[in-house]
């Protein structure tokens, strides 16, 4: 018996990379897995610069369906755009004629486009809510409606990043539809609570086609050390993707957790820890002016502010 037997799941942009990691250990676990990928290439064939739009390739997700297949499990293949609110829903739609159900979502599909705080424009802001925080709430609101409608409830996983900000630069974009993302996840986990579906979001890490531009420009991984590039891959989030796709999360809503290594090394360990808001005790007063501000401000702040790893 495998732990998702009798599940349907759909993981967007699983034709690659995390995704399809995540899709081969869904299926694993018992799940019928929808593998959605547009299969479009990387811009310049790098990441950063986003995709080179054009009809999609659905053998793309058709290469991971036929893996799943070889294995003896049961997935389709869906090449839908999920950068837009019906476009992400047909990745739904797709569970629901070859499956019949759906119970597990997975949102993972995303482009990099870089921008910072002074070049960003609004091609690039447009393009990184549609991909990521469309393609989110559209597989979830087609979703959420297909599991309330049988009334057997269901979980879903978002992906978050630049919790702790753009890193090294080039991430105001991204790091902006993502922490949209974070905050919908939050929203939605609270709205659908009563009918026992559980969303959580994930923060990943892996070197892949489109992240191992930003390591080896930072000089976090050497080009050639490919025993790290190949210790560091996708495979480490997906664990965590199927637990918390699993009954044994049910319990668990509105929760971030962030997958990192110990260090950029080919003999890395790897940490799972929750991310989390929190306040200080801070300063009561019965007013404030500006200088009664001023001098509560040490007490009010952290003592040192908190990086977190992602």
């Amino acid at each position: 018996m495998g732990l998702l037997d009798g599940k349907v799941a759909a993981v967007t942009g699983a034709g690659r990379g995390i995704g399809r990691a995540h899709a081969l250990a869904l299926a694993e676990a018992g799940a019928a897995v929808v593998v959605n990928d547009v299969g479009w290439e990387l811009r310049g064939g790098e990441g950063g610069r986003a995709l080179e739009p054009g009809a999609p390739r659905v053998e793309v997700a058709q290469s991971v369906v036929d893996e799943i297949v070889a294995r003896g499990g049961r997935a389709v293949a869906d090449g839908s755009n999920v950068a837009s609110l019906d476009g992400a829903a047909q990745v739904v739609d797709t569970a629901l004629r070859a499956f019949g159900d759906i119970h597990i979502v997975v949102n993972n599909a995303g482009t990099w486009n870089e921008s910072t705080t002074e070049d960003i424009d609004e091609a690039r802001i447009d393009e990184q809510m549609a991909t990521h925080f469309k393609g989110t709430v559209g597989t979830t609101r087609a979703a959420v409606a297909a599991m309330r409608a049988r009334g057997h409830g269901g979980r879903i996983v978002n992906t978050v990043a630049g919790l702790a900000g753009g890193g090294a630069g080039g991430m105001a974009a991204y790091s902006a539809a993502k922490s949209a993302i974070a905050s919908y996840t939050q929203t939605a986990a609270a709205e659908c609570a009563a009918d026992g579906i559980g969303v959580n979001a994930i923060s990943p890490l892996a070197i892949t086609r489109q992240s191992r531009i930003y390591f080896f420009r930072t000089g976090q991984i050497d080009p050639t050390d490919s025993a790290t590039i190949e210790h560091l891959g996708p495979h480490h989030n997906s664990p965590l993707v199927v637990y918390l796709a699993s009954d044994l999360a049910s319990h668990i809503s509105g929760r971030f957790f962030i997958v990192f290594p110990t260090a950029m090394s080919r003999d890395a360990q790897i940490r799972i820890v929750e991310a989390y808001v929190t306040t200080t005790e801070g300063v009561v007063a019965d007013g404030w002016t500006v200088e009664s501000v001023a001098e509560a401000m040490p007490s009010i702040l952290r003592p040192e502010p908190v990086a977190i790893a992602h």
